[in-house]
């Protein structure tokens, strides 16, 4: 069984990040500037799903080793209508989870761990992208609540530091989530030094 690395997650994520530390700081800067501006109407609500859906997208891009751009946040595709579905989703599954004594919604946000992923990333319809990612992290879900408290000290550290520093640490945590999900994958996937070999 694969199993989740959270160090080297976290030495990923840093990685990533140093590789283009400017333009991934705005960029994380410019998405969450977007998705604030798009609240309100239901209208403005699906554009802040279209960035954030092509944020993530843009971050699994460059996980993989690929070359991205600006524009590249904007490429999501008919995907982001399943990826508001799933999102919607896992949202009400684990509010019921929550409801039943606060555990079991924990328990549920856990094992759901990557259905946005696997939305964008596999073009999974949102059931589909249940039923794997429960699949996925069956085994898994004390590493991803250790992360995830991890996770949040960083984004509050981030915040300590004149909020500015939320931006690359949004950058670490979400590129930290993306190998994890890697790691858990059973599709191998082709990346520039793959190639290479």
């Amino acid at each position: 069984m694969n199993k989740i690395h959270i160090r080297e997650a976290l030495r990923t994520g840093w990685r990533k990040l140093t590789e283009r530390f400017w333009y991934l700081t705005g960029l994380s800067a410019l998405a969450m500037l977007l998705m604030m501006m798009t609240t309100g109407n239901a209208l403005y609500t699906a554009l802040s799903y279209i960035v954030l859906g092509g944020f993530i997208t843009l971050l699994i891009a460059h996980h993989d080793g690929r070359h991205v751009a600006l524009d590249d946040i904007f490429e999501i595709d008919a995907r982001w209508i399943y990826f508001v579905f799933a999102s919607i989703l896992k949202g009400l599954i684990i509010f019921a989870g929550l409801m039943l004594l606060v555990i079991p919604g924990i328990y549920v946000f856990l094992r759901l761990y990557f259905v946005e992923l696997l939305v964008l990333d596999r073009g999974m319809r949102p059931m589909e992208a249940l039923r794997a990612s429960s699949e996925m992290t069956k085994g898994h879900e004390w590493k991803l609540f250790l992360f995830t408290i991890v996770a949040i000290l960083i984004i509050l550290i981030g915040v300590a530091l004149l909020i500015v520093g939320m931006f690359p640490a949004v950058i670490i945590v979400m590129t930290a989530i993306i190998h994890m999900y890697r790691e858990l994958s059973v599709e191998p996937v082709t990346t520039p030094e793959t190639v290479e070999k």
